[in-house]
């Protein structure tokens, strides 16, 4: 591995390893390879003070393997997008919206396979202390979690539905369906859970544990959210113009929280790669 990647990995952006935050001209510089590398040890990278477009931008994920675009029978999902999608905080929406978006990783709805995550911060203004993303590692929380939190994400079956069609379309089953919470990919357990929206949050998906009781369903994930908002297990990125925030899809998981102020601009864009088990580029693959 070369002095640069090693130089990549010393600068961590929690205590355990997790993240890390690279140089700007370095990572331009880069082989999209060796970041892959690095987001499957790390997580996720952080790079500060670019300026991109937004053709740029496509240009810059769809390097790192085929992106995720969805046309033909799927050309409705998301309310039209195709490729880079744009969060541009409608109220009247809510994946692309204003309000919180909790844990969960990207794909598992519409039924597609997505590796890699980029968020890209296109406009951020008046905001400084909201609004936040939130990327958790889920393999270190998992190791180190109360055994009866364990036990309920290892035996239990999850099922979820969504509730914003016009988002999720006629991609997404009607109703109920499972979803699995752990997936082994052989060098990693890629966690897929949706985890429920506070109360008097507009909610885009509605989870449940067969099994369980409303009452015991709220009780497990509030107990386990505030667990993995440990500081130990995530990392809280406040958004400035020009940060790239790359996610390894199958090693971490996010939520976003609400920035319900008239006054604030937050503008993302978002793109979404997958490769093959052998490492070659698809095409929109669908959850095994």
């Amino acid at each position: 591995m070369d002095t640069r990647v090693r130089l990549f990995e010393k600068q961590s952006l929690l205590p355990s390893g997790f993240g890390a935050l690279m140089n700007r001209d370095a990572f331009i510089g880069a082989d999209p390879h060796k970041i892959k590398e690095i987001l499957k040890e790390k997580g996720f990278v952080l790079i500060r003070d670019l300026a991109l477009q937004k053709q740029d931008f496509l240009k810059l994920y769809s390097s790192y393997g085929n992106i995720i675009a969805y046309v033909n029978e799927r050309e409705k999902v998301g309310y039209g997008y195709r490729d880079t999608l744009e969060l541009d905080g409608d109220k009247k929406k809510i994946v692309t919206g204003r309000g919180q978006l909790p844990f969960h990783a990207d794909g598992g709805l519409l039924l597609s396979q997505v590796d890699l995550v980029f968020l890209y911060g296109a406009r951020i203004q008046n905001m400084k202390f909201r609004g936040a993303t939130l990327v958790t590692d889920h393999v270190l929380a998992v190791e180190e979690m109360p055994a009866h939190l364990r036990e309920v994400l290892e035996h239990e079956t999850f099922e979820v539905r969504v509730t914003e069609r016009g988002y999720y379309v006629d991609v997404s089953p009607d109703g109920w369906f499972k979803v699995p919470v752990f997936t082994d990919l052989g060098w990693v357990r890629k966690m897929l859970l949706y985890f429920p929206f506070d109360e008097g949050q507009p909610a885009s998906w509605e989870p449940r544990i067969v099994g369980f009781s409303p009452y015991e369903t709220h009780k497990f994930f509030t107990e386990l959210s505030s667990f993995f908002k440990n500081p130990r297990y995530t990392y809280t990125h406040y958004w400035k113009e020009g940060d790239l925030l790359i996610t390894d899809n199958r090693r971490s998981i996010h939520e976003r929280e609400e920035f319900n102020d008239p006054a604030i601009e937050r503008v993302l864009w978002r793109g979404q790669t997958a490769e093959t088990a052998t490492g070659g580029p698809v095409r929109d693959v669908a959850l095994g």
